[in-house]
């Protein structure tokens, strides 16, 4: 439940708050037998930096959140790795993957998204295929793929649609109207603003922003 208050004052941007809950999390896990347990609060830790990361202006220090985060992902993986849970696998590989992306770490990325996709696919986890489809993508950017990086986001967008996880489709759109932008593929970005509008006025959320002059 610690756990839990933590997650939603982190969605509220709360970050302090959410760390002194987790703080008095912590001091309750000695209390719990199973690892998985541990395994969140270190993901929920974990997720804070990358955020905290985020604002940070000095290049240096948001490597130093993103390696941070990463460490934590990773205790977070073996804590699930220990029962075992293979969704908890996936979803922990897949954080560390974002750790990585956050310090441009873009083929670490790679190869443990594709170890993660990997149990995914096996177990039919078709939401975590999508996350991981998007964090695919960033890396490809990151590593100047944009070709690569448009595949990963479409097939994102695909599973979404399938699985009418609205939110994460509209995650999807965004960023292959932002990939259209940087390929100068007017079709592609006008394609793209059009299902989002017509998405966000579904969704009651904001229209998606115009397109530089």
């Amino acid at each position: 439940m610690r756990n839990q208050v933590a997650r939603a004052a982190y969605e509220l941007g709360d970050l302090d708050r959410a760390e002194s809950q987790l703080d008095a999390a912590t001091g309750l896990l000695e209390l719990a037998g199973d690892p998985r347990l541990s395994g969140v609060v270190w993901e929920s830790r974990g997720l804070i930096e990358l955020a905290r990361g985020r604002s940070e202006q000095a290049p240096h220090a948001v490597g130093e959140r993103a390696e941070q985060a990463r460490q934590l992902f990773e205790r977070a993986l073996a804590a699930n790795r220990a029962v075992p849970d293979r969704h908890g696998v996936v979803v922990q590989s897949y954080n560390v993957a974002q750790a990585l992306v956050a310090g441009e770490r873009w083929s670490e990325a790679l190869g443990v998204l594709d170890e993660a996709a990997e149990v995914a696919r096996a177990t039919g986890d078709e939401p975590m295929l999508l996350r991981i489809d998007l964090v695919r993508a960033h890396a490809f950017v990151g590593l100047g793929s944009l070709e690569r990086a448009v595949t990963a986001t479409v097939a994102a967008a695909d599973r979404a649609a399938v699985l009418k996880q609205f939110a994460k489709l509209d995650q999807a759109l965004e960023l292959l109207a932002a990939l259209a932008d940087r390929a100068e593929d007017r079709p592609l970005r006008a394609a793209c603003e059009e299902k989002l509008g017509a998405l966000r006025r579904t969704m009651g959320l904001r229209p998606p922003a115009a397109p530089p002059a």
